[in-house]
């Protein structure tokens, strides 16, 4: 269905977000960057991108799987994108740091999922320090819009490369890139418990997602107008709207009092 939206050169938009990279990492004096490599779409595509613009020895990935609920397949692919494009890794099992929170912590599938997002944040910028690099977000348009990431998790990073990109476009990408079938096809699955996968928790397969949210946001086309374009029910189309809505928070800076502080601080120049 979204076939129906943008037109892309990938070939064009290959070349723009290297520079963007290249560009950030030069910005803050880094000696590369750090990523989270799950073995899925976003950061395959992500990690390739980092090793075209700045060379693989810039590049380290990092393999955070927890036991429990990682699949073998999911380590599997994430090594096999490393080897394919020459990027060193680093491995460590989540598994016992998370138990290691949750033996204080009263048991709940949603929160427990978040420390694992946000274990691996920690994780990152620990690497980051260590080697100092940059950390590098493989979050897509679609997952921003509907506010589909962990807050100070997955969201936690410094640049956000395919942040301009819809899902979809993002698994069109992956094939100018070159990367395995088994990754361009795979379903997103964040793993934050056992048998997660990202369509059955939105309830949106990212086709019509993308499609609902290319007419809303990029043909400014009103929910009853999106509806009628797409032919789906209104109800899908108010449930994306509501995700949108809810995750506000996400896409923000933390609310703060700035206007109080700095009258309080003209007053004591004065």
């Amino acid at each position: 269905m979204y076939s129906q939206g943008r037109s892309i050169d990938f070939a064009e938009i290959d070349i723009r977000i290297q520079k963007f990279i290249a560009r950030e990492v030069a910005s803050a004096n880094a000696e590369g960057v750090v990523i989270g490599l799950s073995g899925g779409l976003d950061s395959s595509v992500t990690a390739v991108l980092c090793a075209k613009a700045l060379g693989s020895n810039k590049v380290l990935g990092l393999l955070m799987p927890d036991e429990r609920v990682t699949p073998k397949e999911d380590i599997d692919d994430a090594n096999q994108v490393a080897r394919l494009f020459d990027i060193k890794t680093e491995s460590i099992d989540i598994a016992h740091i998370h138990k290691g929170f949750m033996r204080w912590l009263q048991a709940d599938r949603l929160a427990e999922g978040n420390l694992r997002a946000r274990i691996r944040m920690c994780l990152l910028y620990y690497y980051s320090n260590l080697t100092n690099r940059i950390v590098i977000g493989t979050g897509d348009k679609s997952e921003f819009l509907i506010g589909y990431f962990t807050k100070y998790g997955d969201g936690g990073v410094d640049i956000q490369p395919l942040i301009g990109l819809y899902k979809t476009e993002v698994r069109q990408l992956a094939r100018h890139l070159g990367l395995p079938p088994r990754i361009i096809e795979k379903k997103s699955a964040p793993r934050l418990w056992e048998s997660h996968e990202a369509e059955q928790e939105i309830g949106v397969d990212y086709d019509l997602l993308d499609s609902i949210l290319y007419c809303i946001f990029d043909m400014r086309l009103s929910p009853e107008e999106t509806s009628k374009h797409l032919n789906v029910s209104q109800g899908i189309v108010s449930r994306v709207l509501s995700m949108h809505r809810q995750s506000e928070h996400k896409r923000l800076q933390p609310p703060c009092m700035l206007s109080l502080l700095l009258a309080s601080q003209s007053k004591k120049i004065e």
